[in-house]
């Protein structure tokens, strides 16, 4: 029975993401959205520029990975965590969304490094915390000078109020993982089997406490990470002939990218694309071209990923 239920939850998420995405589409009209696509083969070098900035993007990603992996004393050469980190990828846009590519990532450090499972998780962890702990706080901060006009519009104010409960959750977490408390807490929860595991995985997630320098470098990469998918997806609405100008997107893609990181449909399509719509609005974009834009920009990051399938397939 529960691999029964599991199988029927892992067919309904792609299912939904596909009537989500049906419903825009029949909604705004397919030829409109259509005819907005068809505009960016008029700008090869912007679509060629989205492209590298994407995996200039994803790269920042590879070394803060690596950088994650040598501060947790699971050292890999650059290559190997180049490999795993763009499978993982792969794994991400077309296996059981963004949970397909961390759990490869996390069997392929742990294969590496054998006895030591729970730190190789756990660097996969704290690697997607620090991007997500870094877009939320990016992402409200440039919500504040325009924070009047934009709680004046549902969308929004629906985005803004999320984007700050994630904020105090985030930091709520980080707070709780960096101290002994919550983890004393489980230690005496748990069957005492589990205190081993326990003290390895609080070592781990206490980390930046022992090298705050890897944690702030790892921060800074993060921001590099979201600056350049930011500027790609700018160069994508060039060749789409939106005239959107780019601090706006400082505050537009953070709040995209983090609600569409709620594992509601694999990789967030759908939500993605419903968001690009809903914010773009307020800025004159019509929906058509926004849900191009949006797909474009998925494009983008999925050309990366096939990358990461050829290296997946390729002998070592």
């Amino acid at each position: 029975m529960p691999s029964r239920r599991v199988r029927w939850t892992s067919l309904l998420r792609p299912l939904a993401a596909l009537a989500l995405l049906a419903w825009l589409i029949h909604r705004i009209g397919p030829r409109s959205v259509l005819d907005a696509l068809a505009l960016f083969h008029s700008a090869p070098g912007c679509v060629a520029a989205a492209l590298a900035l994407t995996f200039l993007a994803l790269l920042a990603g590879a070394v803060r990975w690596h950088l994650l992996l040598r501060a947790l004393a699971l050292p890999n050469p650059f290559g190997t965590t180049f490999r795993a980190f763009f499978a993982g990828q792969f794994f991400n846009a077309f296996f059981f969304g963004a949970c397909g590519g961390d759990l490869y990532r996390a069997y392929a450090a742990a294969r590496r490094h054998p006895g030591r499972e729970a730190e190789a998780a756990a660097s996969v962890v704290i690697e997607r915390g620090i991007g997500l702990l870094a877009t939320l706080a990016f992402g409200c901060l440039s919500l504040l000078p325009d924070l009047h006009a934009r709680l004046a519009d549902p969308a929004w104010r629906k985005a803004s109020w999320l984007m700050l409960l994630f904020a105090l959750a985030g930091a709520a977490a980080t707070v709780a993982a960096l101290t002994s408390t919550p983890w004393h807490l489980a230690a005496r929860l748990l069957p005492s089997r589990t205190h081993p595991l326990l003290a390895r995985l609080h070592t781990a997630f206490t980390f930046p406490r022992r090298n705050p320098r890897a944690a702030a470098i790892a921060t800074l990469l993060s921001l590099a990470n979201l600056l350049l998918l930011a500027a790609a997806c700018h160069a994508l609405s060039l060749a789409l002939s939106l005239t959107i100008p780019w601090p706006q997107w400082l505050a537009i893609f953070p709040v995209i990218t983090v609600l569409s990181a709620i594992p509601l449909t694999p990789g967030g399509l759908g939500i993605r694309e419903a968001l690009f719509v809903a914010l773009l609005a307020p800025l004159g974009i019509p929906a058509a071209p926004a849900l191009a834009l949006s797909l474009l920009n998925y494009l983008a990051g999925t050309f990366w990923s096939l990358f990461g399938a050829a290296l997946f397939v390729l002998p070592r």
